[in-house]
């Protein structure tokens, strides 16, 4: 990723009783892609786990929309896994945009 223009950190518990470990979500900046626009974010965390993502848009908006709402979808996937939990200011909404 060449530019991150957005950062959140997450937290991520294996057990209400667990320590939180940080999960950070970095959001690159729209990138000209012949006729279209990509974006890239990488997901950190928990532990070494390190997942890096790329979308598509027809214009920078689009992908940066695409990017920010598979963030959710890619963090949930990562709970499946774990059998942990993923929260933003102690709430289950990571507070980015979903698709509808």
């Amino acid at each position: 990723m060449k530019r991150v223009v957005a950062e959140r950190i997450l937290e991520f518990r294996q057990s209400q009783e667990s320590k939180p470990k940080n999960v950070r979500v970095r959001i690159g900046a729209p990138q000209k892609e012949g006729n279209d626009w990509s974006v890239e974010y990488e997901i950190r965390g928990p532990g070494r786990r390190r997942e890096k993502r790329k979308v598509w848009g027809i214009d920078s908006v689009q992908a940066l929309h695409m990017a920010m709402g598979s963030v959710p979808v890619d963090v949930r996937g990562i709970e499946m896994l774990t059998g942990g939990k993923v929260t933003f200011l102690g709430g289950e909404d990571l507070m980015f945009p979903s698709f509808k």
